[in-house]
Parts: C-alpha cells; structure tokens; sequence
C-alpha cells in the first residue's frame, strides 16, 4: 500500500483542493473510470483504507450527506480487492505449473465464458442460478458451515462419501464476502473448495481462471450451470448459487470430475 508520504505528493502533484474526503472520493472515481489494466490498485486501496478511518471516526448520529453514490462505488471498489484476492487464489494453486498457451476451440456459453489464449473467464455477475432445494444441510460440514455464515450449502454429495478426507477449514471475512477454504485428501491427493458468499448480488463478480488445458464442459443440473475444465493434471468445477461462488480443484480426469458434479445437491 502507498505511504502517506507517497499520497501527499500525489496530492501535490493532482493540484485537489477539496476536502481530504472528497479528494479520496476524486481520486477512486478517476481511477473507476479507467481500464482494469491502468488502474492503481494501491492508489484504490489507499483511499478505501483513508475513507474507512474517516467514517470510523464520524459520530453515529451525524447525517452524510452528497454521498449516495460514492457510498455504491466504494463497495464496488473494494470488491476490486475480492476480484483480486480470488485471482491469487487462482495463481496459487496453478503457480508451479507452466502456463499453457492452448487456443481453444468453444462457443461462448450465452456470453457467460469468455476464451482468451491462456485462461477463461466466468460473467458470474451475469448468471442468477439459484437452487430450489439443499439436500445435504444435515451434514456435519453443512453444519460446520453454516456455524460460520453460510447456510446454504451446495456441494456435491459424492463429496461425503469414505474416499474424501477434510484436511483444514479457514474462514476469511471482510465488508462485502466471506471465504471458506477447505483443504482435502482424495487418494492421497490433494484437492481444495474455495466458496465466497457476497453480501448482496450487484457485488457478485466474475471470475478468471488460469493455466486451463481443456474445452469446457457445461452442465446443468436443476436451477444451476456448473463448469467443469482441466487445470493441467486437476480439474476445476464451478458454478453460482445465490450469493454463492463455488470453486472445487479435484484430483481427477475431467470425466470423473464431471460425474463427481453431477451429484451436487
């Protein structure tokens, strides 16, 4: 993140003279209007950090006012963070692998899947899958779930099965989601769930996804589309469900893998 020294001769050089909040509120709209590529992600970050303090210190009682629409684009703002976190995620777990530059030969699923040279990216934010049932939510882990915020649990029921090892549970919670990483053992592999629960549905992003070495195969299955693709030697499934982003790695062919989904629930 920048240093205060760092954004007072940005301040300098910008020439702003409101407020420090409005300036903050200046500099975030500036960047909003740019491509992802020449946004300042640390400049961002800085103001949002700036903005929190500020608004940490007003009184409860006092009335905002002139800020009904930065108040959205900040939460917007701060989902660029999200987006950002999910991305490492995705670098994370593919990062030892070479990235494969595969040219793919697939429709666009409806303008939802985007193909690019080298990675997919998913318009969830487009999509409003919602299950009409959750069959599993007598689960140990459903409950162990919804203990930390997410009450329902969308997830493949061979997933419970003797073969399937639950290894570490994390949580990580900010303004606008909240994480749950789960590591597993399947046949002395290693395979990882990543589910992100948004606070509202104009927050819910889309998703990039990387070092993928395969077509991908869409499926529905009741109200949900699910995607399932090879991620070198693991395949990826994923899907939405409500304010739910599903992210499934699992050890196995893209065949078995898009039978293990098949038994979502």
């Amino acid at each position: 993140m920048l240093t205060d020294k760092e954004f007072l001769s940005f301040i300098n050089d910008k020439s702003l003279d409101g407020s420090l909040e409005e300036n903050l509120n200046k500099i975030i709209d500036e960047e909003m209007e740019k491509s992802e590529e020449e946004m300042d992600a640390e400049l961002i970050e800085y103001c949002l950090d700036k903005l929190s303090k500020l608004e940490a210190e007003t009184p409860a009682t006092e009335e905002k006012k002139g800020n009904g629409d930065s108040n959205g684009k900040h939460i917007k703002l701060k989902l660029k963070k999200v987006i950002a976190v999910a991305a490492a995620i995705a670098v994370f777990l593919v990062g030892t692998l070479s990235v494969s530059a595969v040219v793919f030969d697939v429709n666009l699923f409806d303008g939802i899947v985007e193909l690019y040279n080298d990675y997919i990216r998913i318009n969830f934010d487009k999509t409003d899958d919602k299950a009409d049932e959750y069959q599993l939510l007598g689960t140990e882990l459903a409950k162990e779930l919804a203990d930390n915020g997410f009450n329902e649990v969308l997830l493949p029921e061979a997933f419970f099965s003797e073969y399937y090892e639950i290894q570490k549970m994390e949580y990580d919670v900010t303004e606008v989601v909240v994480t749950a990483n789960i590591t597993f053992n399947y046949e002395n592999k290693h395979g990882y769930i990543n589910i992100s629960k948004y606070s509202m549905n104009e927050i819910v992003p889309d998703v990039e996804f990387l070092n993928v070495t395969s077509n991908i195969e869409e499926l529905t299955i009741g109200n949900t589309t699910v995607y399932c693709f090879m991620q070198d030697d693991a395949t990826a499934i994923t899907y939405r469900d409500g304010l739910f982003i599903y992210f499934i790695q699992i050890p196995l062919s893209l065949d078995d893998a898009i039978e293990f989904a098949k038994t979502i629930k």
